[in-house]
């Protein structure tokens, strides 16, 4: 029970005891207020809606040291929250209580982004990473509820970041490269690898007589250190590449010198040192394409085009999640489901095919006769 001592004119002390067996205080200089505030405890304890004070008054910036602490991922992934959280989230709720963080406070903070003209996928990535640092402080007792769950993302739609282009432009974009780097982007756009799969990739990863190649691991930069790692979805898949591909590395590690070294980079820096994509980006693809004429094509949409080329061969959607190595099917038909418009008709063509094979059979039986037996 909360007891309310009168500690002056115009001082209220209210005493009481949390679930956590600690005794806490609070002075009101009115009664009444004391009288409201004792009420309230006593409820919060019997709903289980209590929350220590004292953690609610703990910084934003205190959780998200305690959520980094607690993370399992890759060096790039950590990078990439690291620096949402440095960019957005410390800037703007570091300081505060994260009992101070309540669903208005979100709403205003996504207002002012989308009022700074940052993109839909930009604020739903500072979101992404607001929710579970305020989820550690609800693990901690900090908070009774996430307020990030009561917020709605920012649509993105998927049309806006994705891009693929035809076969016969990838080949000609390829053309104007150098031979390695053309060899690189065909590469990408032929079999749907992602960029850090094909710049960790060996020698020994290539079985060139099969036509297939081994996705092991994946390559990035975190911090402008080379990082080899496992690939998106942590597991090693076998991937068939075209003929044509297979003759053109055969005789790039030829003339790198590579081919009968299992150890050896298949794509490298023209140092002959680990591919940094970002320099490759900046250097060789980025130039290209806007010089080609398709300026904003990136070249995570090789991927997206290898996809793309696989629909329009009738590809199942199994097929193309094992290929692009994605975690679930779901990921698949979320990403590209869109580009499935003939997938509906073709079933509805089916059904339609089964009843008129069905009406078509003349020995139909019908239901509740039978032959009678004929008698002599």
């Amino acid at each position: 029970m909360a007891h309310i001592q009168k500690r002056g004119p115009s001082r209220y002390k209210v005493r009481y005891r949390g679930p956590d067996g600690k005794e806490r205080s609070k002075t009101f200089p009115r009664k009444g207020d004391a009288d409201r505030f004792a009420v309230t405890v006593e409820a919060d304890r019997v709903r289980g809606a209590w929350v220590a004070p004292e953690r609610g008054r703990r910084a934003v910036s205190e959780y998200a040291e305690l959520w980094l602490s607690t993370l399992t991922c890759k060096p790039n992934t950590r990078a990439g929250y690291e620096s949402i959280l440095n960019r957005w989230i410390l800037p703007a709720f570091g300081s505060r209580p994260v009992s101070k963080v309540s669903w208005s406070v979100i709403e205003r903070f996504k207002a002012d982004m989308a009022e700074a003209q940052k993109s839909p996928q930009t604020i739903k990535n500072a979101l992404n990473v607001l929710r579970p640092i305020l989820g550690a402080a609800v693990r901690d007792g900090a908070l009774l509820k996430n307020p990030v769950d009561d917020v709605k993302s920012s649509g993105v739609r998927l049309s806006s970041r994705a891009r693929f282009e035809s076969a016969e432009t990838i080949v000609a974009l390829a053309e104007t490269m150098d031979d390695a780097s053309g060899l690189h982007v065909l590469f990408a756009a032929f079999t749907g690898l992602r960029a850090g799969e094909c710049a960790a990739l060996r020698v020994s990863d290539l079985d060139l007589l099969r036509s297939r190649v081994t996705v092991r691991e994946s390559v990035s930069e975190v911090h402008g250190r080379i990082v080899f790692t496992t690939t998106k979805n942590h597991s090693a898949r076998s991937v068939a590449i075209p003929r044509f591909l297979c003759e053109r590395l055969a005789t790039h590690l030829e003339l790198r010198g590579v081919a009968r070294d299992p150890k050896g980079m298949v794509f490298t820096s023209p140092d002959g040192s680990v591919l940094r994509h970002s320099n490759f980006y900046r250097r060789v693809f980025k130039p290209a394409v806007k010089a080609f004429g398709l300026d904003g094509f990136r070249f995570h949409d090789l991927r997206h085009t290898c996809a793309a080329m696989l629909i329009q061969q009738g590809a199942h959607p199994r097929a193309i999640m094992e290929r692009l190595g994605h975690s679930s099917i779901k990921v698949t038909l979320d990403t590209y489901g869109h580009l499935f418009p003939a997938l509906d008709e073709a079933l509805t063509e089916g059904l339609e095919e089964q009843f008129q094979n069905a009406i078509s059979n003349d020995a139909r039986p019908v239901r509740g006769l039978s032959e009678l037996p004929l008698s002599a």
